[in-house]
């Protein structure tokens, strides 16, 4: 009788072990096909049930899966969380650093170039071209994030041929020329010194032109109260309208100036990726 009752427990442990097996498996491919298909968030919580009855580590991708499920959904912060988990679990340096460049992505989302850069400082120069020209790219993308454009350029030169460099070096040298041009604070001074100008010169006419018609009426209205009634009634009625209108034109102007660059800054990259996208077939 015990005999009996142990071959049925040990059958019982095996049925009950390949049956939790088997779901998941069909569990891991089921999700695959849904990420596929584009239904992420199908996928995900299938790729997380994968994860939590996993115990023998069969699927050691499954992170790296719910990191591009994440990711897919826009959720930058949960995908470089799963990423990390990746990282340390990957098998393989170059998948390790593959995984690391998934997680700058996110930070590149994210427009937090700092923590990309900071990603990027663990990997040594990769020995494979590909690695290496990727590597390069990120980078020079983190550089350009926060501002540093001579270390940007100088990684994206590492992508091109050397006759490239010229066209390169060209591209930024106009963005430098830009950005003197429209100074936020050079804008502001403008705008300061004649209230419309900062506006005019961004090329915002009309409201420039609405900027300087209103400061310059308030002023006109403030020497006819002053003419007929003093300076004090002129002041006390017009000063507190001059200054609100007077320093919302000149901050107005600086935020017109900010814009401005940030438009033109992703423009210019933009220009450089497609550069990149353009001549990939003869990077070194």
């Amino acid at each position: 009788m015990k005999l009996k009752i142990i071959i049925i427990s040990v059958f019982s442990l095996f049925v009950y072990s390949f049956s939790v097996a088997q779901t998941i498996d069909e569990t891991y491919d089921f999700a695959n096909q849904q990420f596929r298909l584009g239904n992420y968030q199908k996928a995900l919580v299938e790729f997380q049930r994968v994860a939590f009855f996993d115990s023998q580590d069969k699927y050691n991708d499954v992170y790296q899966k719910i990191g591009d499920s994440f990711f897919a959904l826009n959720d930058y912060n949960m995908a470089a969380q799963n990423y990390s988990v990746a990282i340390r679990i990957a098998q393989t340096d170059s998948l390790q650093i593959e995984l690391i460049f998934k997680k700058a992505n996110c930070f590149f989302r994210q427009k937090n170039f700092l923590l990309a850069l900071n990603e990027l400082f663990v990997i040594s120069e990769p020995e494979s071209a590909y690695l290496k020209n990727k590597y390069h790219l990120y980078l020079a993308t983190s550089y350009f994030g926060i501002g540093d454009y001579n270390s940007a350029l100088n990684y994206f030169g590492e992508l091109f041929p050397r006759q490239m460099n010229e066209e390169l070096a060209e591209i930024f040298e106009d963005f430098e020329n830009y950005n003197q041009r429209f100074r936020p604070d050079k804008i502001k001074t403008m705008s300061m010194l004649l209230p419309g100008l900062g506006q005019f010169y961004t090329g915002n006419i009309l409201k420039g032109l609405n900027s300087f018609v209103l400061i310059g009426g308030i002023a006109v209205a403030t020497v006819f109260i002053w003419q007929a009634y003093g300076f004090l009634n002129a002041f006390l009625s017009t000063s507190s309208w001059y200054y609100r209108y007077y320093t919302g034109g000149y901050k107005h102007a600086k935020d017109l100036a900010v814009h401005k660059l940030e438009h033109n800054r992703e423009a210019v990259y933009q220009s450089v990726l497609q550069l990149v996208e353009e001549n990939i077939d003869k990077m070194k």
